[in-house]
């Protein structure tokens, strides 16, 4: 199809990751060329983009804009990444199909099964991508490791364990009115967790069948939950304990994971930045370094020098898969229907939570709207 001309919507601070992997990829490939950001706030545009690490002159070419619908009939973008709070991703998404262009939105996909079925058909209609921000699903390590698991090389999965403890003062939630709220947000398993869950369910590869949660709201001024837990059922009777919160301290954010296996178990996360794994076979070896020399070689083999360093950045994945699925007529490695999938297990568990029952998936409906009074 040419060039990919590339605008993104919201220029908060998760665009920085967003825009430095569109970067990168409209430096070392020609296929892609950014060409317009949006935002409400005068500056926060040209901010980014500097942030970024995007040139004066290079963001002398780009088209600002505080107007996204306006940006969308002047500029007609073949892809449009959204960022904005989840409340409007599906109304921006929907506007962003009917124009014409592929999507990428971030995490996560909406805040309603029944918004999330109509990005689905929408974008099935006018023949176009939609990937969502479920960026663990993009380092090379993980992808590794998940496609052992799956051929059986540990043996049968036993259970997992998933842990977001992102902390935020109340400073974070007061910067804007619409974090932890029901309507535009909802708390530390929608926001925090869902990308950990994604992660979970992906590795393991086996679908939900039920969900056993409970929200509780500890040390914030907000709507919705600021620690939350869930045991998930998945097939071939898999078990996987989740915890997610932000109450936690802020200078050590925390997400990590295990799977123990039959023949052996895995433990990876990330802690106060700094990364950590350990893979260990059914004699007690860890495997970690060869897997992480095997990344390394191959990454320099095809990406050379710059494809290292983006390894830090799962968002140039994220991107880079998308323009393949895009010129390859394929389906995104984090799909919209991936994104639904991780939606409607959050929805579960709050559920769950809300009529103190287990609840099976696939879930039919829930609407967030029900969870308002939840802590009245």
């Amino acid at each position: 199809m040419g060039t990919i001309r590339y605008a993104i919507i919201g220029c908060g601070v998760v665009a920085r990751k967003h825009l430095q992997g569109a970067r990168y990829h409209q430096n070392n490939r020609r296929s892609l060329e950014v060409v317009a950001a949006v935002d409400t706030r005068p500056g926060a545009a040209e901010k980014i983009l500097l942030a970024a690490g995007f040139k004066a002159k290079e963001i002398a070419r780009i088209a600002i804009y505080e107007d996204y619908q306006k940006m969308l009939a002047e500029v007609r973008p073949d892809l449009v990444v959204i960022t904005t709070p989840s409340g409007s991703h599906a109304t921006i998404s929907l506007e962003a199909l009917a124009a014409g262009a592929h999507v990428l939105i971030e995490k996560p996909l909406t805040l309603s099964l029944e918004q999330a079925d109509e990005i689905l058909e929408v974008a099935r209609k006018n023949n176009r991508k939609v990937a969502v921000g479920h960026i663990y699903r993009f380092f090379p390590l993980v992808q590794a490791i998940r496609a052992d698991i799956l051929s059986g090389h540990f043996g049968r999965v036993l259970y997992g364990d998933v842990k977001v403890r992102w902390g935020h003062g109340q400073e974070y939630y007061d910067q804007a009115a619409w974090r932890g709220t029901w309507s535009q947000d909802g708390g530390a398993l929608m926001n925090q967790s869902v990308h950990a869950m994604d992660l979970m369910t992906w590795l393991l590869g086996q679908s939900v069948e039920s969900a056993s949660g409970q929200i509780f709201r500890k040390t914030h001024h907000m709507e919705a939950e600021d620690l939350g837990f869930a045991i998930l059922t998945l097939a071939n009777d898999v078990q996987c304990l989740v915890e997610g919160t932000t109450i936690t301290d802020p200078k050590r954010p925390e997400a990590s994971f295990f799977i123990r296996l039959t023949e052996g178990e895995i433990r990876a996360g990330i802690l106060s930045g700094k990364p950590h794994i350990a893979v260990y076979d059914h004699n007690g070896k860890n495997l970690a370094s060869s897997y992480t020399r095997r990344i390394f070689w191959q990454t320099l083999r095809i990406s050379g020098i710059q494809g290292l360093k983006q390894l830090a950045n799962p968002h140039s994945g994220l991107l880079g898969d998308l323009i393949a699925a895009i010129e390859e007529s394929r389906e995104p490695l984090a799909s919209a229907q991936s994104g639904r999938d991780a939606v409607a297990l959050v929805l579960a568990i709050y559920q769950s939570a809300l009529e103190k029952r287990i609840v099976h998936l696939p879930l039919k409906a829930f609407d967030l709207a029900k969870m308002q009074h939840f802590f009245s």
